[in-house]
């Protein structure tokens, strides 16, 4: 499902991934000029010295409606902790897991979690590899305590991703992890015990589409990619793709790799669409009542291009009657709706002019589920350059981790989110619950905001011992480095380009070293 959230020319384009599912990946670690230069650096139609924070608390003016008539102070309450939190943790964990990126002795031409799609791995070898899903080595106390360790505040593992396979113990179907292969554990009712227990917010990740279950649509046969579509196979146009051709788009779709009958032997008769919805439904209820509290649910692969016949309104309704909280995001509702509470950026931070709450999700290195074959580790200078961009301009990050068949979060991933942790130990108060400062973007980094303080994120060292904040004309209390305790004052000037910070002892860190501004009231 492409993106439909508009953003300006200061956007940063971090993967090219689809949706959190299909895609060729770029190479993440970029070099921090190129990260800048990527950034769209053109100055902001902004007002002298004016700020915008409201923007910095989340309170932003300019929220779309939300579903059932709701308040938006109702919907700033839920929100509050959300906006506060700024960085979470994403899982993709599950039977494809145990393939590793790997079919029959090459590696996947997808990402490692669409293997039975992009690889036409027949229907039944793949229940059957299913029952071999044993993550022995999955520590729920590990996992969130790495979430902990590494200054991220929530926590959203897949519950369900399109393979139809079922991460916990659910009673409307045996395809699932305590039944199918008699693993006997849930795992997802020791990853809420733990998130509460250490004190992170609990997301699941639920994906609407679902290949396994009998009443979801088929992929069929296309013919020659026409002008709205690029790939030949895909769902032929019915009410439910708003009736147009809704081509799937990955890698081997594209090249005509024919889906043979034994990768998909669903029946194609009495088939129930609304069937497999109060079979969704059932599930979401499942979720959000066997499990404590849960602050997020993250939808994905939604092909229902109808809202109304995707019953997208009765499944808000649900959840919200059931954890009124709850912060639901916009991929419940067809591509270019905005049902939910806040838009999801995939492999992309977008500009400033976000007119609603959003969230970038990215993965530690190129793939979301656990591929043996893909080591383009993202370095944890360049996570936190996307946690400060992404606060700088009033959104979340959620950082994807994938554990490999026996549970386990490989070990380059886990060291990098460790090095992001102790930058946030030193450094939080520069993230969470900060936002834009409605300044320019400057060419040395990033500027995040907070009632009366600013921040600035210096990825690039001064070439000449002095920062220049553009269009910056309030009065300075005081500017010092934040990890100063002393908070020894640097002097600061005010000049027509701005205010001009002199850092004749500039020690840079290994990422991104935080100036302190406190403003006169």
């Amino acid at each position: 499902m492409p993106n439909s959230s508009q953003h300006d020319s200061s956007s940063t384009v971090v993967m090219n991934l689809g949706s959190c599912s299909c895609g060729s990946p770029l190479d993440l670690r970029q070099n921090r000029r190129k990260f800048l230069s990527m950034a769209g650096l053109g100055s902001l139609a902004l007002l002298t010295g004016r700020f915008s924070f409201a923007d910095a608390r989340g309170l932003v003016n300019n929220v779309s409606p939300v579903a059932g008539g709701e308040l938006l102070m109702q919907q700033n309450e839920r929100m509050a902790w959300w906006r506060e939190a700024r960085f979470g943790m994403f899982v993709h964990l599950g039977a494809y897991s145990v393939y590793g990126g790997e079919y029959q002795g090459r590696r996947t031409r997808s990402m490692a979690e669409w293997i039975e799609h992009s690889e036409r791995i027949p229907y039944n070898e793949y229940e059957q590899a299913a029952t071999k899903f044993h993550p022995t080595k999955f520590s729920a106390e590990r996992l969130a305590g790495l979430a902990k360790r590494a200054g991220m505040k929530y926590l959203v593992i897949g519950t369900k991703h399109h393979e139809g396979f079922c991460m916990w113990d659910t009673q409307l179907t045996d395809y699932n992890i305590v039944k199918w292969g008699r693993f006997g554990r849930d795992p997802l009712k020791e990853v809420a015990a733990e998130c509460q227990r250490q004190g992170i917010k609990l997301g699941f990740y639920y994906s609407v589409r679902d290949w396994h279950h009998p009443d979801w649509m088929r992929y069929a046969y296309l013919g020659n990619p026409g002008p709205n579509y690029r790939g030949w196979w895909g769902y032929p146009a019915s009410p439910w793709t708003g009736n147009r051709i809704y081509d799937c788009g990955c890698e081997s779709c594209v090249a005509d790799r024919p889906i043979p009958p034994n990768v998909d032997p669903r029946p194609t008769s009495d088939v129930d669409m609304n069937r497999y919805l109060d079979y969704m439904k059932g599930q979401i209820t499942e979720l959000l009542t066997g499990y404590g509290p849960v602050g997020v649910m993250w939808f994905d692969g939604q092909d229902i291009e109808d809202a109304k016949l995707g019953r997208v309104e009765e499944m808000v309704a649900t959840m919200r009657k059931l954890q009124p909280g709850i912060i639901i995001n916009d991929r419940i509702g067809p591509d270019g709706t905005e049902f939910g509470d806040y838009g999801v950026h995939e492999g992309s931070i977008p500009g400033t002019n976000v007119p609603r709450d959003w969230e970038t999700c990215v993965t530690s290195n190129s793939s979301w589920g656990f591929n043996k074959f893909d080591l383009n580790w993202v370095d944890s200078s360049t996570m936190i350059h996307w946690l400060a961009d992404t606060t700088s301009k009033g959104g979340n990050l959620l950082l994807n981790v994938g554990p490999d068949g026996l549970g386990q979060v490989p070990e380059p991933a886990a060291n990098n989110l460790a090095q992001v942790g102790a930058w946030l130990d030193v450094n939080g108060a520069s993230i969470y619950g900060c936002g834009s400062a409605g300044l320019p973007q400057p060419k040395w980094g990033r500027i995040t905001a907070k009632d009366n303080m600013l921040y600035l994120h210096v990825f690039d060292s001064p070439s000449d011992a002095h920062l220049i904040v553009p269009k910056l004309s309030k009065s300075v209390d005081k500017a010092y480095f934040l990890v100063d305790t002393n908070k020894t004052p640097l002097p600061v000037t005010i000049t027509d380009e701005g205010l001009q910070i002199a850092t004749p002892n500039f020690q840079p860190s290994h990422a991104d070293t935080v100036i302190a501004i406190e403003l006169r009231a």
